[in-house]
């Protein structure tokens, strides 16, 4: 038989009374920390939905905030703006062919713009819009003679005519900046013509239809007479894009001189876009290039102008 001291046995009992008092109660103390951690947490998670909430909310609002301020593609009431000032000029209600073709660009770049996802912020708007309400107080008709042909006051005219024509113009604008990549170590006014050209390439291919009713609808002829001229002289310079032709300037002037001092030495000289030329074309090839009209001035080099390409040929001599 054991000789255990029975008060060692009551001694235990106890302790395991103690034992067992203790751990109810660190379970109890853990259960209330984790309901106090499970409400700060729901409250943390109630806070968060709520500005999710508000987020998407103020997101969904801007989108369609600036959704609404996307004017439609060809809008008809931009033309019968142009009609007021022509049928002023020519005494006719009759849309000129100029205009038309400038209301073509316009829709052109925007809407070419659309397709590459480029949007103008509502501050390069409101910019824009600055520009074209100063626009409208010169050229055939004044913004108040304007106002009063249209019946109406100078709010809803921004509302209904200037706002769209800013977006569209800021929208182009952005076009413009964004193919600077795309045409390198090429002239402003060349890009933009390539541009414009891929541009309303995109607008005829998708809008064919909408044009050829708006063409109808103001008897704008399909084709007109242009004046065709012909610049005779020697290719001084040759890019990826475009070529230069400076008439008077002879072989040893490419010996000698850089293309922009061949410029100032025979005060003139034409860039041209590099498009139906000879493959043979080189610097030092005296040309005839015939053109129909400029593309744009360079105010900060007078000897120097740019003109579009209808056609060009390589020959012996020139007069």
């Amino acid at each position: 038989m054991s000789k255990v001291d029975i008060r060692v046995l009551r001694n235990l009992s106890d302790s395991k009374k103690r034992v067992m008092t203790n751990v109810m109660q660190h379970l109890e103390q853990r259960h209330e920390k984790k309901s106090s951690k499970r409400w700060q947490y729901g409250v943390l998670t109630m806070v968060l939905s709520v500005c999710i909430g508000l987020f998407i909310y103020h997101q969904y609002k801007d989108a369609q905030q600036q959704a609404s301020m996307i004017p439609p593609v060809l809008d008809e009431q931009m033309l019968e703006l142009a009609l007021q000032s022509d049928a002023k000029m020519n005494g006719k209600n009759r849309l000129y062919r100029y205009s038309f073709d400038s209301f073509l660009m316009v829709e052109s770049a925007f809407v070419y713009a659309q397709s590459q996802g480029l949007a103008p912020t509502q501050s390069q708007v409101a910019k824009k819009l600055e520009e074209v309400m100063d626009s409208f107080h010169y050229g055939a008709l004044t913004l108040s003679e304007r106002l009063s042909m249209l019946q109406m006051s100078e709010e809803a005219f921004i509302e209904s005519y200037a706002k769209p024509i800013a977006y569209k113009a800021a929208t182009g604008d952005l076009l413009w900046d964004a193919t600077k990549a795309d045409y390198p170590n090429t002239s402003d006014q060349v890009r933009m013509w390539f541009v414009e050209q891929e541009a309303m390439r995109y607008l005829e291919q998708h809008y064919h239809r909408e044009i050829a009713f708006l063409r109808e609808k103001y008897k704008i002829p399909e084709k007109e007479n242009q004046m065709i001229y012909i610049r005779s002289g020697m290719v001084v310079a040759l890019k990826e894009y475009e070529f230069l032709v400076v008439s008077g300037a002879f072989t040893g002037d490419l010996t000698k001189l850089s293309a922009d001092e061949i410029v100032q030495k025979h005060t003139n000289g034409t860039w041209f876009p590099l498009v139906n030329v000879p493959k043979a074309l080189s610097v030092g090839d005296r040309v005839e290039v015939q053109y129909s009209e400029a593309i744009g001035g360079d105010g900060s080099r007078p000897f120097l102008d740019f003109k579009d390409n209808i056609g060009i040929k390589i020959v012996e001599d020139y007069q």
